[in-house]
């Protein structure tokens, strides 16, 4: 009784702690890609009711991606809460708290399997996982709302690994396949919620083999069970399910995907794996020393060319291949640092491999810096004689902390400062110089914006963002025409870039040159289909011309992509109503009414298409 009493309060503590560390980041704006996949997102926006086509819809989007989970709860965010931010940090911290008590069950689990001293290991476990759930390198995967993907199948990652290893632990059947199938069903919904939770199941293997096998990885003092020998069949199912289910994820147009995603980089495939071994050194380097001067949404490391250029290239190289040798070497006498290391390893394969991603993101050490900061953390309290010492050192740790993660969110509350973080912390990254001018432009600040964007072109000229902004710069600076010629430029570089053939087909209308702007918002929805702002202006285009036949089916469009909108309603209403369909129109101005009663326009259409008695 006593014992589940202080498990209750350590979860309640863990609780605690990240609701403070995380209370002022509740009303942090839409960042960068939130807006891709959430403001923006045309699938979310189509959430008029929870039905399972709509469900469905959001989960699969548009058929390459593999995230349904974290999909799904984005488009239930916005079905809820729309825009207003807090209901997706709410969730976003529910999930982190939800991974911080996943770890410390499954690291309990683990430190008994281990042996260590009953009267101490509850105890290091509950203060490594408290430095975790309050360490400022998690910002970037709490805070910034669209790393719920990276929070979410790391939790059910974490959720996997205890179902099993208490599993594994049960006495009878009765408690062992509830347990079973909870890890099944979790580690379903980490690989639906990222890629990187692909690793999962050769995580449980190495955890099979090093704390229940009687293998050369066996513990001196657990009691092995030789179930990889016992069950070779359900193994080799597993292992063909698994197999299967990566096949699905890495289907041909998963590959074809990675094998053009080179070229949106500065670097290949080689410079790739030849630098990150590096930053693998420099991720160590941010968990110990996790300063908020050090942190940011950028990171630039050197290029690594070839084995001896950097210098420190050949030797990282080195260095891991003997740390995993030693890893494997000493996994009998030492199986919780060897562990670790392939916990390391193991859950930063996938982002720091051969897959075409930035060089270095730090909420890619969510899971992976429980490597380094269990052993750090529960190492005092383990293996010092006083207690009293070690516990108040890390309690200072929490603190600062703790405080750090208050500070690091403060940065996230402003667009503009957080980009203006970035550069200088990485002054020579195109991408912060071009969300910086973007942001400028947000705020009107066009001047600003130009000098922002030129220094973006000056740093990557093959990127087509820079010229999109630097076109609106110039647009509002009462300049069409190099406002023109920008757009153009952005065109040139990416052909497909719908945001600026938007733009520029919007630079058109307001020029008053309508065939040109139809003929950019067309080549705009060629692009993208689901444009509905291009659909908009085209319906208004095609009012204007007197062609309402021709602005209906846009219309229609806006009010599919749209449907909670009633504005939308109005305007093919008007459609319909120019068009001589007043049953039509009378049907959509009462389906806009029923959204929002107090909408003069919808009423005024219905009013005139009501049946007269004969």
């Amino acid at each position: 009784m006593m014992i589940r009493f202080r498990l209750v309060l350590s979860c309640l503590g863990l609780c605690a702690l990240g609701i403070i560390a995380y209370a002022n980041s509740f009303s942090v704006p839409f960042h960068f890609d939130d807006q891709t996949h959430i403001t923006e997102n045309p699938y979310l926006h189509q959430m008029s009711a929870l039905r399972p086509a709509a469900l469905l819809r959001a989960m699969v989007q548009d058929g390459r991606q593999n995230r349904p989970f974290s999909n799904l709860s984005f488009g239930l965010d916005y079905y809820f809460h729309g825009e207003s931010v807090w209901g997706y940090h709410l969730v976003n911290l529910l999930l982190h708290l939800f991974a911080a008590l996943m770890a410390f069950l499954a690291l309990r689990l683990t430190f008994r399997r281990a042996g260590l001293p009953e009267n101490r290991r509850d105890l290091a476990a509950l203060a490594a996982i408290a430095v975790w759930t309050v360490h400022p390198l998690q910002t970037q995967a709490v805070t910034y709302i669209v790393q719920r993907q990276t929070v979410m199948a790391s939790a059910f990652l974490l959720a996997t690994l205890a179902a099993y290893v208490a599993g594994r632990e049960a006495g009878s059947r009765a408690r062992k396949y509830p347990l079973y199938t909870a890890a099944l069903v979790a580690m379903i919904l980490a690989a639906g919620s990222k890629e990187t939770a692909l690793v999962t199941p050769a995580l449980l293997l190495l955890y099979e083999i090093y704390f229940f096998q009687n293998s050369s990885f066996g513990l001196r003092r657990a009691q092995p069970s030789g179930f990889l020998r016992r069950h070779p069949l359900q193994v080799a199912v597993a292992v063909i399910i698994l197999s299967s289910l990566s096949i699905l994820y890495l289907r041909p147009e998963m590959w074809a995907k990675i094998a053009l995603g080179y070229q949106d980089y500065s670097f290949t495939l080689p410079e790739r794996l030849l630098t990150e071994p590096r930053v693998l050194f420099d991720y160590i380097g941010l968990i110990l020393l996790p300063l908020p001067s050090r942190l940011s949404l950028e990171h630039a490391p050197v290029l690594s060319s070839s084995l001896v250029h950097p210098w420190t290239t050949l030797p990282a190289i080195l260095a891991w291949i003997g740390l995993i040798a030693a890893a494997f070497r000493f996994a009998r006498l030492r199986p919780l640092l060897s562990f670790a290391l392939l916990w390391f390893l193991g859950n930063l394969f996938l982002e720091s491999s051969f897959l075409p991603l930035d060089l270095m993101n730090e909420h890619r050490l969510y899971l992976p810096s429980l490597a380094v900061i269990v052993p750090l953390a529960a190492a005092p309290i383990l293996y010092t004689r006083r207690r009293r010492w070690p516990l108040a050192g890390l309690g200072l740790i929490v603190i600062f902390l703790l405080l750090a993660t208050i500070t690091r969110n403060r940065v996230w509350q402003s667009p503009r400062r957080l980009w203006t973080d970035a550069i200088e912390k990485a002054p020579g990254v195109a991408r912060a110089w071009t969300n910086l001018c973007a942001v400028q432009v947000a705020e009107a600040d066009y001047s600003a914006a130009l000098a922002g964007c030129r220094r973006a072109v000056a740093i990557d000229p093959r990127i087509a963002e820079p010229h999109n902004y630097l076109g609106i710069a110039y647009y509002q600076l009462r300049d069409p025409e190099r406002g023109e010629q920008e757009f153009q430029k952005a065109i040139a570089l990416n052909p497909d870039f719908d945001l600026a053939l938007f733009n520029l087909a919007e630079l058109y209308r307001k020029q008053a040159e309508p065939e040109q702007a139809i003929a950019a918002f067309l080549r705009t929805l060629a692009v993208n289909p689901d444009n509905d702002r291009a659909h908009l202006h085209l319906g208004h285009l095609y009012l204007l011309q007197n062609q309402p036949r021709l602005a209906i089916p846009h219309y229609q469009e806006v009010v599919r992509l749209r449907p909670r909108w009633p504005r939308a309603y109005s305007y093919l209403a008007q459609a319909y109503l120019d068009a001589g369909d007043c049953a039509a129109a009378r049907q959509e101005a009462e389906r806009g009414l029923r959204l929002d009663p107090a909408q003069p326009d919808l009423e005024s259409i219905r009013q005139q298409c009501v049946p007269r008695a004969r």
